[in-house]
C-alpha cells in the first residue's frame, strides 16, 4: 500500500466528489424550476429556502477545514517536513479552520440579532 495507492488516490476522491456535486446542483435546478413554474405549495417553498441557508453554513465550515488542510499538505510537501509533523501540521491546520469557521459564524449571529 505504498506508491501506487497515493498515485490512484485523488481519482478515488476527485471523480466521485465531482459526481455528487453535479447530482445536487442538477437537484437544485429542478427544485428552482418547479417552484418557478408554481408545480409546488407555499410550504415545500419555505422548507426548501430554509434547509438551504442552513446548509450554507456548513458547507463554510468544511469548506474551510478542507482548504486549509489541502494548504497545510501543500506546505508540508514543499518543505519534506517529516511522518509525525505532517499529522500535527494538518490537524493544526483543520483546527484552524474550525475556529474560524466559528468566529465567522458568531459574528454572523450577532449581526443577524441585532438587524
Amino acid at each position: 500500500m505504498g506508491e501506487p495507492f497515493w498515485e490512484v488516490f485523488p481519482v478515488i476522491i476527485i471523480f466521485p466528489t465531482f459526481a455528487i456535486m453535479l447530482k445536487w446542483f442538477l437537484e437544485y435546478r429542478i427544485r428552482q424550476r418547479l417552484i418557478e413554474k408554481g408545480m409546488v405549495d407555499e410550504k415545500i417553498r419555505f422548507l426548501n429556502s430554509a434547509s438551504l441557508g442552513q446548509a450554507t453554513g456548513s458547507s463554510l465550515k468544511w469548506g474551510m477545514v478542507l482548504v486549509l488542510t489541502g494548504l497545510a499538505i501543500f506546505i508540508v510537501q514543499m518543505y519534506d517536513v517529516s511522518g509525525e509533523m505532517i499529522l500535527a501540521i494538518m490537524l493544526i491546520a483543520a483546527g484552524a479552520g474550525l475556529l474560524l469557521y466559528y468566529l465567522i459564524a458568531d459574528h454572523l449571529g450577532k449581526k443577524r440579532i441585532q438587524e
